[in-house]
């Protein structure tokens, strides 16, 4: 599994934020069987760490595929 850092901001943290599971897409439902092999090691598909500043977004979304939600999550907001 990777270490925590925020799959939006590149921000590295271990107190602040946690991990979302999102709806897998076909492809990672495939690969989610290599997780049952023995001596498999990885980053489980669909699951990504966020910071606190974008968990909450991130969890609003996890209905969604994680390419979908990283799109609607990196598109640049009004300020």
């Amino acid at each position: 599994m990777r270490p925590p850092i925020c799959a939006i901001c590149d921000k590295d943290f271990y107190d602040e934020g946690g991990m979302v599971q999102f709806a897998l897409t076909e492809k990672d439902k495939e690969n989610l069987k290599r997780f049952e092999e023995p001596g498999f090691v990885g980053h489980p598909p669909g699951l990504e760490w966020f910071c606190e500043e974008h968990i909450k977004e991130a969890k609003s979304l996890s209905h969604l595929t994680l390419p979908e939600a990283y799109k609607i999550m990196t598109q640049k907001k009004p300020e």
